[in-house]
């Protein structure tokens, strides 16, 4: 699909301040100045929001033609009564996950309202994009400077405005995870790439993977970018010469060899490699109990894994199936006693404590593999209806299906983006663009 910019500029309403607003915050997800969500605190949505709010009738223009996912949200309402009267209601959790919903949508219906409805210029938008996330990638560098010559101005910085600061540590840019680096990278601004064809999201793209790989961001980061290495050879390389396919072979394995050796010089992978996955990292093994302890839950209570424990009911669930995953790690070898993180699941009541760090685990705990068939017929019957499969459509899905193991925000930007240009009423392709675009 190739989406043309119009000449309007970004500001064609006073209220389209709030769209430029919640671009131009779009990389800055971990600070102490966002929105509270399940492990992280993004400022974006609110502009979203308020930028549906200001534009009611355009918004209704919208919501019809994204109908079934409107309708969606009363649905996972509908369906969580049963868990709220079995299980019980929470309503700080409910309505945490009530913003997220309402505010994925409220993107849905922003990215339509201001580039299908109003026109405003689509160009322009990619290059407020591009630019913010340079100066997040620039932030990133400063961390990681003051990681090898002990800044103290910018550790002290960082450690107020940064919700989860792990700064001097590593870098971590704006984001409120090091590992959601590919999130932002590959979910919003690769995708940007195969539509726009732009250079300067491919240098971007580039520049994230490798400067992320240098100054040794993390292990996630490495695995993100072989995977939509893979993809974007899909898509970009013609397959029936001998030369590209060869020099794609030659490519994978310098890549390849090159990611493998800075894996094995990874901390935390050496540590893996020697004590294993469930001794040799202690924030891996949080993470497997998260997801993990639910889970058990949802098995041991047939009906409950079908229609769901409720809207906001992760602690629940990951407290009822606490002591089977705990029994069963420590029996096979990991000391779930002697994680700290895990000890204190059992042992807080910090609302903002209680997430899986993976979207199919907390939407199946939340809402059942019943909602979550009908979301992915849903989503498939979308994309059918608007003619807009291809095979760059089924590439950025797979993408998007992988990112998502590792991340559970339903709020964030790459879903939304998606189900937008894949509703656009054209058939999605890499596409060519005029020079004067790019």
């Amino acid at each position: 699909m190739h989406i043309e910019g119009t000449g309007k500029g970004l500001l064609r309403d006073a209220n389209d301040i709030l769209l430029v607003m919640a671009l131009m915050t779009l990389p800055v997800d971990g600070t102490r100045f966002g929105v509270t969500m399940p492990y992280w605190t993004p400022i974006a949505p609110i502009f979203f929001v308020l930028y549906v709010v200001c534009n009611p009738v355009l918004l209704l223009r919208s919501a019809r033609r994204y109908l079934g996912f409107f309708l969606f949200l009363p649905a996972l309402a509908a369906v969580s009564v049963f868990g709220w009267t079995t299980i019980g209601f929470h309503r700080a959790y409910v309505l945490q996950t009530m913003f997220a919903l309402a505010s994925g949508l409220a993107c849905l219906s922003s990215l339509d309202i201001a580039f299908r409805l109003k026109r405003l210029d689509w160009h322009k938008a990619i290059t407020l994009v591009v630019v913010v996330y340079w100066i997040a990638f620039a932030v990133g560098v400063v961390q990681w400077l003051d990681s090898r010559y002990d800044i103290d101005a910018v550790t002290r910085l960082f450690q107020n405005i940064m919700e989860r600061n792990y700064v001097p540590r590593k870098p971590q840019f704006l984001f409120a995870e090091p590992s959601y680096i590919g999130m932002h990278v590959f979910g919003i601004l690769l995708p940007l790439f195969w539509l726009t064809r732009r250079k300067s999201l491919a240098v971007l793209v580039l520049v994230y993977a490798l400067g992320s790989a240098v100054m040794g961001v993390g292990v996630r980061i490495l695995i993100d970018a072989l995977v939509a290495l893979l993809l974007w050879s899909i898509i970009e390389i013609h397959w029936t010469s001998v030369r590209n396919v060869l020099l794609t072979i030659v490519g994978f394995g310098t890549v390849g060899t090159g990611g493998t050796l800075l894996l094995l010089h990874n901390e935390r992978v050496q540590s893996m490699m020697q004590h294993g996955v469930l001794q040799g990292d202690f924030s891996m093994l949080a993470r497997i109990f998260r997801s993990l302890a639910p889970m058990i839950a949802g098995l041991k209570d047939p009906l409950h894994l079908i229609f769901g424990f409720g809207m906001g009911n992760v602690k629940s669930a990951m407290l009822r199936g606490y002591g089977d995953a705990f029994s069963m790690i420590a029996a096979h070898g990991g000391n779930p006693a002697g994680n700290g993180e895990i000890g204190l699941i059992a042992n807080t009541d910090n609302p903002t404590y209680y997430f899986t760090m993976n979207a199919y685990v907390s939407f199946n705990v939340e809402f059942g593999l019943a909602m979550f068939g009908v979301f992915a017929v849903l989503l498939l019957s979308h994309i059918t209806t608007h003619h807009a499969w291809s095979k760059m459509t089924v590439c950025w899905l797979l993408m998007l299906v992988y990112l998502y193991i590792q991340f559970e925000g339903y709020a964030f930007y790459a879903l939304w983006l998606f189900i937008w240009v894949t509703g656009q009423g054209r058939k999605v392709s890499a596409p060519s663009v005029p020079r004067h675009a790019r």
